[in-house]
């Protein structure tokens, strides 16, 4: 028998093992998008509301998007302006 073959019949083996124990969940980190400690960046996580309740150029990161609920527009912050998806500015 080769190496190659060996190798793989021991993952075959070993696998289904491990997949019932808790090997894979004992560090389970759950993302709260709401927590500053979160796994995805809260500047990725979409806000929405009208557009005077947007988040203001002290607080918004270059990325983030927002969704209008008044008009309807999904906005991205580019570290100047709230712009739409063609890049027009949203007043």
């Amino acid at each position: 028998m080769t190496f190659n073959k060996k190798v793989d019949e021991r993952i075959r083996k070993l696998v289904p093992e491990i997949l019932k124990t808790s090997a894979f969940t004992d560090r389970k980190l759950t993302d709260m998008p709401n927590d500053n400690l979160a796994v995805t960046s809260r500047r990725y996580v979409t806000l929405n509301g009208t557009v005077a309740n947007r988040p203001v150029a002290s607080v918004a990161t270059i990325g983030q998007h927002y969704f209008s609920t008044d008009t309807n527009i999904p906005m991205t912050w580019n570290g100047t302006n709230w712009v739409d998806g063609v890049a027009s500015i949203v007043a």
